[in-house]
């Protein structure tokens, strides 16, 4: 059985020195008080090379300390983990093709006639990238409802527009063709066979949970309840947002996805459906997306020095995951910045970026072997 093992840096040619300046980069971080801590992850080679965490889970109501098995609410990284994945494995059992039509499963999106999966996945939909549905939908009929009434603000694959409405809409149908719920089908098909087991939709409120923001609607600081108040009118279980997952747990899934979908004996994946998932279907348009996922592009997540065939994505909440098949790499990283409040933790942003590629300056002369 093909197990996720940690490795010294030295064994695999890493420079310990300059991997402290990523570290760095983290108690900086907290030091300033961009989030109240964060946790680190390097995998290198399908091993885990750094595992680092930094600063507090906890602010309010009171100040506790962060491990490195801290769980923590993804937000919209679910939309790559649980979504695109689930889309894949249904693709490959012939139960879905990118070319649906969204109005081939539900009716009431005929006069969307040309909104079809890949543009949902793709971000090309044409559908507002956010709007307040929660407050009035409080079903899954409802949700579809709103969203089969919603103008389009552009013309259907015409340019990319990120959106959760679009996600949200995709896993409402994904539903529908698995009969069952993303949490239901991810956790037996993905997270428990992967051994994913901090990783889930609506956890509850765990010890080593980071909570997130002051909630008004339940006069409580969230903790194990989804942040994304469209997934929360959702019961918490949405296309969009709602898995909660530690950063050894993101390592076993990005250890499979760089091992083109093959892990603990078990194809999750097929590589043909990897490279489609990885290939750059909005090139001649304003960004570059992959399914599900975002591209190595201009004003990268991921920094500047991952290569063309990087792939990855974030979360509002302040997560990130970047994957790099040519270097063999994975780069994990999950803060907590909207806590106790979404206000400030700009800094975030910069220092993904400033993380990746630290990481990158460290590891040892490669080449790049993709075509």
């Amino acid at each position: 059985m093909t197990q996720l093992l940690y490795a010294t840096p030295e064994s695999l040619g890493l420079n310990q020195e300059k991997l402290n300046n990523a570290y760095l980069l983290l108690e900086e971080a907290v030091a300033k008080r961009e989030t109240p801590g964060a946790v680190g992850l390097v995998l290198y080679r399908r091993k885990i090379v750094a595992h680092c965490s930094f600063g507090q889970k906890s602010i309010l109501p009171n100040p506790s300390p962060l491990t490195k098995d801290t769980i923590y609410d993804l937000a919209s990284v679910s939309k790559c983990i649980a979504t695109t994945t689930m889309t894949l494995m249904l693709l490959e059992k012939g139960t879905l093709r990118l070319d649906d039509s969204v109005a081939y499963f539900y009716p009431e999106f005929n006069a969307k006639s040309k909104l079809r999966l890949r543009h949902l996945l793709t971000h090309t939909s044409g559908l507002p990238a956010w709007l307040p549905i929660y407050q009035n939908a409080s079903s899954r009929d409802d949700w579809l409802k709103v969203l089969a009434n919603t103008n389009l603000e552009y013309e259907t694959g015409s340019k990319v527009v990120y959106s959760c409405l679009g996600f949200i809409l995709l896993g409402l149908i994904l539903e529908k063709i698995a009969g069952e719920s993303l949490a239901a089908f991810c956790k037996r098909e993905l997270f428990d066979p992967l051994g994913m087991k901090d990783t889930g939709y609506n956890v509850g409120p765990l010890e080593r949970v980071a909570p997130t923001e002051y909630s008004p609607a339940k006069n409580c600081i969230l903790k194990g309840i989804v942040h994304d108040e469209n997934a929360a009118s959702l019961g918490g279980v949405s296309g969009n947002a709602g898995v909660f997952s530690t950063a050894f747990d993101l390592a076993l899934f990005a250890a499979m996805l760089l091992s083109e979908g093959f892990w603990n004996n078990r194809v999750y994946l097929t590589p043909a459906s990897i490279r489609l998932m990885r290939y750059n279907h909005t090139s001649h348009l304003n960004d570059n997306r992959g399914l599900g996922w975002a591209l190595k592009g201009e004003y990268s997540s991921g920094g500047d020095l991952l290569s063309p065939y990087s792939f990855g994505h974030t979360g509002f909440t302040g997560t990130s995951i970047w994957l790099d098949p040519a270097l063999d790499l994975a780069i994990i990283l999950l803060t907590n910045r909207v806590h106790p409040t979404r206000e400030g933790g700009q800094g975030i942003i910069r220092l993904r970026a400033l993380f990746a590629n630290a990481v990158v300056g460290a590891l040892p002369k490669t080449t790049w072997t993709l075509d």
